[in-house]
């Protein structure tokens, strides 16, 4: 989003906390996935997240779609392209929103994470857990892939001492997220 006098402009990104359907809700229940060949313990696991793109924009069936609808369609698309999870329930907005500045931005340019919360049936799961074991098994098929497909290469529920979150952002948008939902 830009402003048209103003010359400020804003890259809206999603994130996305799946926690079970079959279990109570505790925050800190949440999967993360870890970035594509990073080792399995360095910081790189994360929730589902990414950056609204031109294209999720600009085609006649989206021009006139509400901004938080054209969000709730990125972290579908993003959580199906990072964790091959295409069946999200009750998927909502948190009202949870992380702005910041990447250290090579213009002046007056800023990224916000609108921050969604969803919830996945065991079965998703299942099919997402079998799907990471199948592409370690075919590293030359997933080589195949195209790029957006293959960020992610590990599924597992957040531990903050063995799924280490990835240093850039996700910390932040964690602790925001942990200290504002109960549910």
């Amino acid at each position: 989003m830009e402003h048209p006098t103003e010359g400020w402009r804003v890259y809206l990104r999603s994130c996305v906390f799946l926690h079970p359907t079959n279990e109570p809700f505790r925050r800190q229940h949440f999967l993360v996935f870890k970035k594509f060949n990073a080792h399995h313990t360095s910081p790189k696991w994360e929730p589902p997240k990414g950056q609204m793109e031109g294209k999720d924009m600009h085609s006649r069936m989206h021009s006139r779609m509400p901004i938080l609808e054209l969000l709730k369609e990125n972290v579908r698309r993003e959580t199906e392209e990072e964790a091959h999870i295409t069946e999200m329930k009750k998927l909502r907005h948190t009202g949870l929103v992380f702005q910041s500045q990447e250290h090579d931005y213009l002046p007056n340019h800023f990224f916000q994470y609108h921050i969604f919360q969803a919830f996945i049936t065991p079965e998703e799961l299942q099919r997402s857990v079998d799907l990471f074991a199948w592409m370690r098994k075919h590293p030359k098929a997933v080589a195949r892939w195209k790029r957006d497909r293959k960020e992610t290469d590990a599924i597992s529920w957040f531990d903050p001492k063995t799924t280490r979150m990835n240093p850039r952002w996700c910390p932040d948008i964690l602790a925001l997220y942990l200290t504002h939902i109960s549910k």
